[in-house]
């Protein structure tokens, strides 16, 4: 089946690789920089967390990219729970009413609304206890592993008040305005480009650019390594 969706038209992709691959963005994104979502989505079929833990297995094992003792040896594995992990159960369940059971079972199992703070709050103080927690039990501290939160909002809004990356002078401005990869009746584009995607922070009005998670992605790897040496 040919795919439909706008991330499998131009101009999505031409950063990287030079033509859309289905990311929403000119080119690499979260799920390139920092992994995929936890849970199966929704909204496509892109292989949730096990899925994806179990290529990276096959690949050690067959020892032709990674190595466990070699590349993988001092590696980082970064767990994301995130907008699609959420945002795909609150679709199925709108009322909210299972929500908290559901943050519950998030955090045991290890977005800027008004409407959503309180659950925000409640995700993030469950989480900081689970985390807590688990770096106390002996198993993860005799063998020196450690678990650390990474804010990803935070991460955001340093870069979008111009705390962060100073090259993006109009951070909210989206590279590509418009209906992106959208086209009228008549086959013209309902969309303009900016000259130089790297000046921009946002792609289009909801996504990164490759440059704008570049920036996210240093500033989450400052403050992991960070955490990990007060640790």
């Amino acid at each position: 089946m040919k795919p439909t969706a706008l991330s499998w038209k131009l101009p999505y992709g031409i950063t990287f690789p030079g033509k859309p691959s289905g990311r929403y963005s000119d080119g690499l994104t979260a799920t390139d920089f920092l992994g995929s979502e936890v849970f199966d989505s929704p909204v496509d079929r892109s292989p949730n967390i096990s899925t994806q833990v179990g290529f990276l297995v096959n690949l050690a094992l067959a020892r032709r990219v990674y190595t466990i003792d070699g590349d993988l040896a001092s590696s980082y594995a970064l767990l994301s729970y995130s907008g699609t992990d959420y945002y795909g159960f609150i679709d199925q369940n709108p009322n909210m009413a299972a929500y908290p059971a559901f943050v519950e079972f998030i955090v045991e199992d290890i977005h800027c609304n008004e409407s959503y703070s309180d659950l925000v709050r409640l995700h993030n103080e469950s989480l900081k206890k689970a985390v807590a927690k688990l770096n106390k039990e002996d198993k993860f501290r005799t063998k020196g592993d450690r678990f650390v939160i990474v804010d990803l909002h935070k991460a955001f809004m340093t870069i979008l008040e111009k705390k962060g990356n100073k090259r993006f002078k109009s951070p909210l401005k989206p590279c590509c305005e418009g209906d992106c990869a959208r086209m009228d009746m008549k086959g013209a584009k309902k969309y303009t480009l900016c000259n130089d995607p790297k000046s921009a922070f946002f792609w289009d009005e909801i996504n990164p650019t490759q440059e704008g998670w570049r920036s996210i992605y240093s500033l989450l790897g400052k403050s992991l390594t960070e955490s990990l040496t007060k640790g």
